[in-house]
């Protein structure tokens, strides 16, 4: 019973530092509906990424990330139309592992500028599970204990809501995650997903002949947790090849290529080197995203952004 009390702490302390993550990617400008709900039926055509981020390779029980998301237009209203969407997340970090399942609507108008402004609504489920199986501890015998076998797992509920602007030159969205701050007392009393906060700015400007800049910026914040800013600077090759480098503040360094192998796929890969204490260990990130946009002709007045298409 002794050993029990002792680890209840741990278990409490595992729990709140899990609650207030919130999601890291490094190719979030060409994927940017995975953190806007807001952006569903921004892009002319029904669209389809699919991600897969391997988060300090090499380190045994490092996170490694799988995400998807499809959106589109609904229908249309004049010049404004709605959008939905559907977005999945899977994470896993030694005996830690999660799922998050949401669908999303979105609003989008067309202003006087010429520029479009969306409202979105993410709704659904997150489940995580911790593997007492994965975890071994040499000093305690825990194998015959109940409450210590098996699988501890919580659902909750989640609910995001965004803003998403964009003209052909530059946009820029917010959105708050978790924004009923759900109760997990199934893994330690008094425990809450924690609500977070991710901004995104971006640009295109145009260079001589077929090349262009695209800087980008994305902040995400959460409470009892330092700022995350990314800063990636984009050269564009008319629209088929590009390359990029960024920085994380005090985390990593990032460099970034992104083609397309065909009229309607587009791939982009990411790396991360780590600049924190985990470089002894570990010094690098992965991250691949792969992107399917299959045009029908009709885009009920959507314009393209070509800072992140």
């Amino acid at each position: 019973m002794m050993r029990n009390f002792f680890l209840l702490p741990l278990m409490a302390c595992a729990a709140l530092a899990t609650a207030q993550q919130f999601p890291m990617r490094s190719t979030g400008m060409l994927n940017p509906f995975q953190d806007h709900a807001a952006a569903a039926g921004s892009r002319e055509c029904l669209d389809l990424h699919m991600g897969y981020r391997s988060q300090w390779s090499g380190f045994e029980g490092a996170p490694a990330t799988g995400f998807a998301n499809l959106h589109g237009q609904l229908s249309a209203n004049g010049p404004n139309f709605s959008g939905i969407g559907a977005r999945i997340e899977t994470d896993e970090a030694a005996a830690w592992s999660s799922l998050s399942l949401s669908l999303a609507y979105s609003y989008n108008m067309k202003l006087t500028n010429g520029a479009r402004l969306a409202a979105g609504l993410g709704l659904g489920a997150f489940q995580q599970k911790l593997n007492w199986n994965g975890i071994t501890l040499p000093e305690y015998q825990i194998a015959d204990d109940p409450a210590f076998t098996g699988n501890s797992q919580f659902v909750a509920p989640l609910l995001d809501l965004s803003v998403w602007y964009y003209n052909r030159t530059w946009y820029g969205g917010l959105s708050i995650g978790n924004v009923a701050e759900p109760r997990v007392d199934q893994v330690a009393a008094n425990t809450r997903l924690q609500r977070y906060a991710t901004g995104t700015v971006g640009a295109q400007v145009e260079l001589d002949g077929p090349w262009a800049f695209q800087p980008v910026a994305t902040l995400r914040a959460t409470a009892g947790v330092p700022l995350a800013v990314d800063l990636v600077a984009f050269l564009d090759y008319d629209g088929l090849v590009g390359v990029g480098a960024g920085y994380r503040n005090q985390s990593a360094v990032l460099a970034m290529v992104k083609f397309n192998i065909a009229d309607y796929i587009s791939v982009g890969y990411a790396y991360d080197w780590t600049l924190s204490t985990m470089n002894a260990a570990s010094p690098s990130t992965h991250e691949f995203v792969i992107g399917i946009n299959a045009c029908s002709g009709a885009s009920h007045g959507a314009i393209s952004c070509p800072a992140y298409n």
